[in-house]
């Protein structure tokens, strides 16, 4: 099961949100630069690095972003603010391995369907955020209007081959994952998902792998070590 380690950056710093909301957020004593090199040393599959920033609209992290891309010998794939074809083209001409998509895919599908006819379906993940089975967006403040299962079924129709799947109301909780949703997702669509939120426990992990799920990605449990990248195999 692939494992990618999250480094969600706000204010130039290490963070973990709770259910998507800035102000209840954990900061992390580490630099993001040494996150991602302790991560890469611990085994991770990749590093899942988000501007929280760009995601809110209030800043950006490109310098330190370009910094982790540049020294990673691991995958990056980034996402947080990626509206518009150019910025997605961007960071890719960084070295970004992969953009995540989240507002750009919803609000303007032409513009995803020309990034994956351009730069092909390996180098885009789209982020379906979900609240009580409903797609959000724009940093988690807007709904989408549509089920979770219908996006899947939207983007599997344009080509997508890669979908991020995170629980936003589990997120950075460490209250477990939700399997039900994850195990529902993988059943109806060839799509590899990685998966997110509230996953504490390498228990958590097989479940989500036992689910269907390609991949996982980890934050407060890497964190606060409930979760070793050592112990799990990756």
């Amino acid at each position: 099961m692939e494992v990618w380690a999250a480094i969600d950056l706000l204010g130039g710093r290490a963070v973990t949100l709770v259910q998507g909301d800035p102000s209840r957020r954990t900061v992390w004593r580490e630099e993001p630069l040494e996150l991602a090199a302790r991560w890469e040393n611990e085994g991770a599959r990749g590093l899942h690095v988000v501007d929280l920033d760009g995601a809110f609209e209030s800043g950006s992290n490109q310098k330190i972003i370009e910094r982790i891309v540049k020294r990673s010998k691991i995958l990056v794939e980034v996402g947080g603010g990626v509206r518009n074809r150019e910025k997605a083209e961007r960071l890719l001409g960084l070295g970004a391995d992969r953009v995540v998509l989240g507002t750009l895919a919803y609000k303007d599908p032409a513009a995803l369907e020309m990034l994956l006819r351009k730069i092909g379906s390996g180098k885009i993940v789209v982020a379906t955020d979900y609240k009580n089975g409903k797609v959000v967006s724009g940093g988690w403040k807007d709904s989408e209007g549509v089920s979770v299962m219908d996006a899947i079924n939207r983007f599997e129709s344009l080509g997508v081959d890669n979908i991020l799947a995170t629980a936003v109301g589990l997120d950075g909780t460490g209250e477990g994952p939700d399997v039900t949703t994850t195990r529902k997702i993988c059943a109806s669509t060839r799509m590899r998902v990685l998966a997110s939120g509230g996953i504490r426990s390498k228990r958590d992990m097989e479940a989500l792998e036992e689910a269907g799920a390609h991949g996982v990605v980890l934050g407060r449990a890497l964190y606060e070590e409930t979760i070793k990248l050592g112990e799990v195999n990756v």
